[in-house]
């Protein structure tokens, strides 16, 4: 069964659009959009789908404030998206939290087609306008991961010096700024690719998704996969340009196995820093496998600290 966070992208990358009608499933796809694999996806999956986009309906918000699970008592957590501008790779995350606790993405503009923003600042003054008109005043609970854990470290800047309190900043996997330079990500790249060849069973999967590729993207909207690719472009500049500043509140900052965040790198810019250990995974295996709970469980445990759990219920 395909995992629900990969079928939420993939529907989104084709431009199919799923609601509920009398409680009937409904969707809108372009021609050529569903094939005869993600047909069946969809009607193995059609409860699970139904029941998240029910729980979806009864939050009405901004565009740009998209509820990967809404439902709960306690106040959500804001999670900014990466540089894909995707936010339904949490889904895995947000369904191990608390049933009680709720959690929220917040998108940036241009995935509909229109100006992607340039720099940190710009951006986190548009999250900050969609959250506060879902949300008009804190304690605030703000997440981000890889570099939209830049993002949320500027959001939480700009909320504070607005004079609003914000409970949580969350840094999960997120690679520090600097290390967004075009010669970090071409070692990157190389790294990945050099770690795939040394096993037979990671050359195979990555040989099976090139041989994929040209069908799965068969029937994705090519402005919708042109719209990503500016906003991802557009944000990794934002990222790599950004200078951070002192924070003066606590950073929570979640460290995997991805030595090349160099995440320590935040310790000098928080007015206190808790460090939460998620073992030996990266971050992407985290989000999207099996281990997505131990990530979850993490999460949870800092919201149980009192100094959080008094101010976010």
């Amino acid at each position: 069964m395909m995992d629900t966070a990969t079928l939420f992208s993939i529907l989104r990358e084709r431009d199919v659009k799923l609601w509920v009608e009398e409680d009937r499933l409904k969707c809108s796809a372009p021609v050529g959009a569903l094939d005869a694999e993600l047909r069946t996806t969809l009607a193995s999956q059609k409860e699970d789908i139904l029941a998240f986009l029910k729980r979806a309906e009864g939050k009405n918000g901004p565009a740009a404030i998209v509820p990967i699970k809404p439902g709960g008592r306690r106040r959500p957590i804001f999670a900014v998206s990466g540089h894909g501008g995707d936010v339904f790779y949490l889904l895995g995350l947000a369904r191990h939290l608390d049933a009680e606790q709720p959690m929220l993405g917040v998108q940036p503009p241009g995935l509909d087609g229109s100006e992607p923003l340039k720099t940190v600042e710009a951006l986190a003054r548009y999250e900050i306008e969609q959250i506060r008109r879902y949300q008009a005043r804190g304690p605030y609970l703000i997440a981000g991961h890889c570099a939209g854990g830049t993002i949320a470290f500027e959001v939480a800047q700009q909320l504070t010096a607005a004079g609003q309190q914000v409970a949580l900043l969350a840094l999960i996997g997120s690679a520090f700024p600097t290390m967004f330079r075009h010669r970090t990500f071409a070692w990157l790249r190389l790294r990945r690719y050099a770690r795939a060849l040394t096993s037979v069973s990671g050359f195979m999967s990555k040989l099976q998704r090139r041989l994929q590729t040209p069908d799965a993207l068969a029937g994705v909207n090519p402005a919708v996969l042109a719209a990503r690719r500016r906003v991802e472009s557009a944000t990794v500049a934002a990222v790599r340009s950004y200078k951070p500043r002192p924070y003066p509140g606590h950073i929570d900052l979640f460290i995997t196995s991805d030595k090349w965040h160099q995440a320590h790198l935040w310790r000098a810019f928080g007015g206190a820093v808790r460090e939460h250990r998620v073992g030996d995974f990266e971050i992407d295996d985290l989000l999207l496998g099996p281990d997505v709970t131990v990530l979850a469980a993490s999460l949870q445990d800092a919201l149980r600290i009192p100094s959080i759990a008094n101010l976010a219920q």
